[in-house]
């Protein structure tokens, strides 16, 4: 399959039930006959739905997990219940770079561009009603051996709320542009109202759907919906949601298979998408051929003649205030301003309870949160103050009413939030000094100049609090490290002055560079090494061709892609406040920031024990340069005589621009 210019290729898979073998090897085998594809959604249950959520996980999933296989193509799925699932997904959650993703249980995100609307888990009356209005009938018709069911953590939604619904409808509303995916796990009721017979399923395959469904159908109003649980492929003629000002929407809905099944039912479906976001408003409302009238009209003019609310597509269309969101596409979507939560007094505030959570969106607001952490249980306070420019900071606390609670919360690691990752952890462990670490000369440390094994013939300029020398495995002739002359571990736990100064010559390097013709590309990776006293901190920087650096960022994407990991970016930003945005993503933790040309910056928090590739910066920088072959620093180490002559050719080039000659 050729995907057209512009296109997202992908995959979408059905009911997977636990075969994640049987799954992966089809993939492969289409992925290389006509890939790449940039992503595998499932929907349906991708565990054995007869298994207890709870058990401990011992399937085909757990190979991949721990590194011993891996995927053909990254992959996000719903389904998140059945045998083992709680502790399957657990395990996912803190192992982000198997490329298997787990995408929650209510909400948006955005891969590859494509907006993707998601809801977990399945419909059952007694649970979406609740105990107190479910009737005898309703709880044994549903699952005859058990109590009344109710939704269960995370990581194992086998039933969606209301509350669910919900969530979706207000990410899908703080989201901007079209929706192009919505997944869920059955069908919507009443989807086949208006087909003739023939273009209807045989009542033996046919399911009834739930209107609960078919409202966030509505609702969502999604380029395609994509369904699981009915065991069989069928797709239905495109539908038209209904003109709210902007022209006409088709939405096409394909249900798939179960993986691997022996009735030659389809369970893998490729398409090629052009993310709504790349689409003119006279693209996205183009009908289709052989396009019907959507069929939640029929149900809305029935629940009207019931005397029911209708949520599914008359009147307000299922959103309430929220229509809004419909009626202008060439506006994009206004979303509520974020403020600061400053925490309520009546709360006694308790860090056993309390989740720490960075790199949240700054568009993010209190309801966003809340939404958002409700799936682990009951929220009582949200702390999220502002810094002294005004700004929301990136980082937040959110305290439940019990510390189980809090633990389903981290759980979420990883997970992401309006389309952007966050990263969670108990508060009590999070360690956050206000102060520099008192900084002692490190013995046996090769950076410090005070080691008389430091390698000082590569010195090209020393500062007051850094210096510059060159790379000991240089990429080209323009590659150098700049450095504090104090051993500190990292950027983030540099002095004020340090950081300034370091700011300093990185300036003065991209104007050497500027002159040259070049452009600056630079990375600093910091990991916290046990041997000569820990890390030292240092930044690769490197001139690279002017087109080159405009493309700095897709190279380190793509790669970083490669790898199965992802980056924040963070905007132009200098001095304290750089150094404050990028400590509000990573914390104290371990990370990989890139420099960017225009300033900007892309972070990738390194997760605790994330096996995060140790060449990655140098393979980067040496694509950009034009000599990939240089990517391992000891492939390049020259004589005494060449570092001699490389470092006296590299001073004479930066005089003019040593910020210590001027």
């Amino acid at each position: 399959m050729s995907g057209a210019a512009g296109s997202v290729k992908v995959l979408l898979a059905g009911d997977v039930n636990g075969n994640f073998d049987a799954l992966y090897k089809r993939v492969n085998t289409v992925n290389a006959s006509n890939g790449p594809f940039a992503a595998l959604l499932c929907v349906g249950p991708s565990f054995n739905a007869e298994g207890a959520d709870d058990a401990d996980y011992v399937g085909e999933l757990l190979p991949y997990i721990n590194g011993e296989k891996t995927v053909p193509v990254p992959t996000y799925f719903i389904g998140g219940f059945g045998l083992g699932s709680s502790k399957a997904l657990a395990a996912l959650a803190t192992t982000p770079n198997c490329n298997i993703k787990y995408l929650g249980r209510a909400g948006v995100a955005q891969i590859h561009g494509l907006q993707i609307a998601f809801l977990d888990g399945t419909y059952n009356a007694a649970a979406y009603r609740g105990p107190s209005l479910a009737t005898a009938a309703e709880v044994d018709e549903a699952n005859p051996t058990t109590t009344t069911p109710t939704p269960t953590g995370v990581g194992a939604c086998r039933y969606f709320s209301p509350s669910d619904i919900d969530s979706v409808k207000l990410a899908v509303a703080n989201a901007e542009g079209d929706i192009d995916f919505l997944l869920t796990n059955g069908w919507p009721a009443a989807l086949c109202a208006g087909l003739p017979e023939a273009a209807v399923p045989p009542d033996s395959k046919f399911p009834g759907g739930s209107e609960a469904c078919a409202e966030l159908a509505v609702a969502v109003r999604p380029r395609y919906h994509i369904a699981g649980g009915e065991h069989f492929f069928y797709t239905r003629a495109p539908y038209l949601n209904p003109d709210l000002g902007a022209g006409t929407l088709a939405t096409r809905f394909i249900s798939l298979g179960n993986v691997g099944n022996t009735t030659k039912q389809k369970w893998l479906h490729a398409l090629g998408v052009v993310p709504a976001s790349q689409m003119t408003p006279e693209e996205l409302s183009t009908s289709p051929q052989g396009a019907t009238k959507s069929p939640y009209l029929r149900m809305s003019a029935k629940r009207a003649a019931e005397g029911q609310p209708d949520n599914t597509g008359g009147g307000d269309d299922g959103l309430g205030e929220q229509s809004w969101r419909w009626h202008d596409r060439s506006k994009r979507a206004r979303a509520p301003i974020a403020a600061p939560s400053l925490g309520r007094a009546d709360v006694t505030k308790d860090k056993a309870k309390t989740a720490f959570v960075r790199n949240v969106p700054f568009r993010a607001t209190e309801d966003d949160i809340l939404s958002f952490f409700s799936q682990a249980g009951a929220v009582v306070d949200i702390v999220r103050k502002g810094n002294q420019e005004g700004k929301l900071n990136s980082y937040c606390h959110v305290q439940f009413d019990t510390k189980e609670a809090m633990e389903r919360a981290c759980q979420l690691n990883g997970s992401e939030l309006m389309g952007r990752q966050i990263y969670i952890e108990p508060a009590s462990t999070e360690e956050r000094s206000k102060t520099p670490l008192q900084v002692q000369p490190v013995q046996g440390c090769w950076f410090c100049l005070s080691n008389p094994n430091a390698d000082t013939a590569l010195v090209a300029s020393v500062g007051e609090e850094c210096y510059v020398a060159l790379d000991k495995g240089p990429i080209t002739d323009r590659h150098v490290l700049v450095l504090p002359v104090e051993h500190h571990a990292c950027t983030v736990e540099t002095p004020t002055n340090t950081t300034s100064e370091i700011d300093r010559y990185m300036s003065a390097l991209k104007s050497c560079f500027a002159a040259e013709g070049k452009e600056l590309v630079a990375f600093e990776r910091f990991m916290r090494l046990r041997k000569s006293g820990g890390n030292h901190c240092h930044v690769n920087a490197i001139a690279v061709p002017a087109d080159a650096g405009k493309n700095a960022a897709t190279v380190f994407e793509s790669v970083a892609a490669r790898h199965g990991f992802g980056f924040t970016r963070l905007p132009p930003a200098s001095g304290q406040e750089a150094k404050d945005a990028l400590s509000a993503v990573v914390q104290k933790g371990e990370y990989f920031v890139a420099f960017l040309p225009d300033g900007s910056r892309l972070v990738h928090p390194i997760a605790y024990g994330e096996r995060h590739p140790l060449n990655f910066g140098r393979e980067v920088l040496a694509e950009l340069a034009g000599v990939p072959h240089r990517a391992d620093w000891k492939e390049c180490q020259g004589t005494p005589e060449e570092e001699e002559q490389r470092t006296e050719a590299f001073r004479n080039a930066f005089k003019g621009f040593d910020i210590m000659l001027q």
